[in-house]
């Protein structure tokens, strides 16, 4: 028997873990002896830097550092200074889906923190983590496409097309960007840095050759003392880096993460210079025409095909939507003039809804303003965000969140209304079982006596004309002449003339 199986390769990789998950870091710190003493603190900020990422069999390690800015007031005097504590932290999760050598992408968030003393030398800081990890398995699979030969022997062959979709490649790069920034001339000048905070955007990200290239802008935001008053400004510092894409789509959409290394901010004779590291993480999804042989038989002599079946991603589609967050925040000292507001994701929960998931973010959002007769204060609070999806029946869907633009604070009646923009980027997937022939031998000859030319058949549910056609010995072709059918489907209960086909 002169027949032989067609093979095609897919390769890539699947996301096999996907996690959001929080962590608290806690130091009990001292007061450097060039500082003075604590009076009042006002506010804490976090910054969480990712070093390391260290896939091992069932275990994550996501290593880093968490500074936090602590703002407070000294003894005998009036202006605020600023402390920044070092927190080293490792973040470990185990799952039996975690590989070696499986590609990571990560991303830390430090959404809140404080600072309470314990005497005026010494303080307890607490930061809270919010960890993003999403670990990829590479995936090589030997798929029949075909079926060569056999057309003495009558050979029939159902050919399935299909789109499936894969990564092709998950890639990441470290790049760094520095600047010196001046205050436009509407502001004073820097004299001293009480607070620098650095967020990421990525506006843009395109193939471009055999290289994604991505855009994106830092916000800076920065307070500071000029004289006898405190002061604020931002900046916005375009981006732009391209990586290497190991297997260039065809029609691919990236997934990309941007993530902070490193920050260094320092005001230096009124100019503020600025050293960032960062990385650029993604993970390039890519839609695929195939076609697999799921079936054959021959007219003329019987042949023994051997089946399975085969896991494909056949639907993955990603969108985003922002939605608004607003609240008020209740404040005890009326406020007169914001200096910083920032928003953050803390946690993502997902419940089941009519039609699909409803996700509920909760954005730590805080504000450092002065009051009425400049005294430096702070408050904050926790802002609920939904955001409904729809979600196919037997699909899943897989959500992140991020705060996005600048985060705005208001004074009005009984404190402070705060308005930012969370944007909510899911991607629906659907796993199928295809199946796929995967080896072809003869088959035993059996005589059962003379075929009768004609078979009469009634269609029974659940039954396709290939199915009798494969039974009786004919060919799909065949009974849609004989019976002059339009298309290859005849209703359930319909009864058909099977021909038998002569070789």
């Amino acid at each position: 028997m002169d027949m032989e199986l067609k093979r095609v390769t897919l390769e890539g990789h699947r996301c096999v873990v996907q996690n959001l998950f929080s962590q608290e870091e806690t130091l009990e710190s001292i007061v450097p002896d060039a500082c003075p003493d604590i009076a009042r603190i006002v506010s804490a900020s976090g910054k969480a830097f990712l070093k390391d990422k260290e896939l091992g069999e069932g275990t994550l390690r996501l290593s880093g550092t968490a500074r936090v800015t602590v703002l407070y007031i000294p003894e005998g005097e009036e202006l605020p200074r600023s402390l920044e504590v070092s927190i080293p932290f490792q973040c470990v999760r185990d799952d039996p889906k975690f590989h070696a050598g499986c590609p990571v992408l990560a991303d830390i968030q430090a959404p809140s923190a404080d600072a309470r003393t314990i005497n005026p030398r010494k303080m307890l800081v607490r930061v809270n983590l919010s960890v993003w990890a999403a670990a990829y398995e590479r995936e090589r699979r030997e798929l029949s496409a075909d079926l060569i030969g056999g057309g003495e022997e009558g050979l029939q062959k159902r050919l399935t097309p299909l789109k499936c979709c894969v990564i092709p490649d998950v890639a990441e790069k470290s790049f760094t960007f520095s600047d010196v920034l001046r205050p436009p001339a509407s502001r004073p000048e820097i004299e001293e840095l009480l607070l620098c905070r650095a967020e990421l955007g990525t506006s843009d990200a395109k193939f471009i050759g055999k290289k994604l290239v991505l855009k994106g802008d830092v916000q800076l935001a920065a307070v500071y003392r000029s004289g006898e008053s405190v002061s604020q400004t931002r900046f916005e510092l375009p981006y732009s880096q391209i990586l290497d894409i190991g297997e260039l789509p065809g029609d691919g959409e990236p997934e990309v993460t941007v993530t902070l290394k490193s920050v260094d901010c320092r005001a230096q004779e009124g100019e503020l210079e600025v050293a960032l590291e960062m990385l650029a993480q993604a993970a390039v999804w890519e839609r695929r025409s195939a076609e697999l042989i799921s079936d054959a038989y021959c007219v003329g002599r019987p042949i023994d095909v051997e089946r399975s079946n085969v896991r494909l991603c056949t639907l993955a589609e990603r969108s985003a939507r922002r939605e608004m967050g607003r609240k008020l925040c209740e404040s005890g000292i009326p406020a007169k003039q914001v200096l910083d507001c920032a928003a953050t994701v803390s946690s993502l929960d997902g419940a089941p809804a009519e039609g699909g998931m409803e996700f509920t973010a909760q954005v730590n959002a805080a504000v450092l303003y002065l009051s009425e007769d400049d005294a430096l204060c702070g408050v904050e609070a926790e802002i609920p965000v939904a955001c409904r999806v729809e979600v196919p029946e037997g699909c899943e869907c897989a959500c992140r969140c991020r705060a996005v633009g600048e985060a705005t604070a208001v004074p009005v009646t009984g404190g402070l209304e705060v308005r930012f923009e969370a944007e909510f980027a899911w991607t629906v997937t659907k796993e199928e079982q295809v199946a796929c022939v995967t080896d072809v031998k003869p088959g035993t000859v059996q005589d059962t006596g003379p075929r009768p030319s004609v078979v009469i058949r009634r269609v029974e549910r659940g039954e396709a004309l290939w199915d009798i056609a494969k039974s009786c010995g004919s060919t799909v072709a065949d009974i849609c002449s004989a019976n002059t059918l339009p298309g290859e489907e005849a209703e359930v209960g319909t009864l058909l003339l099977i021909p038998a086909r002569r070789n």
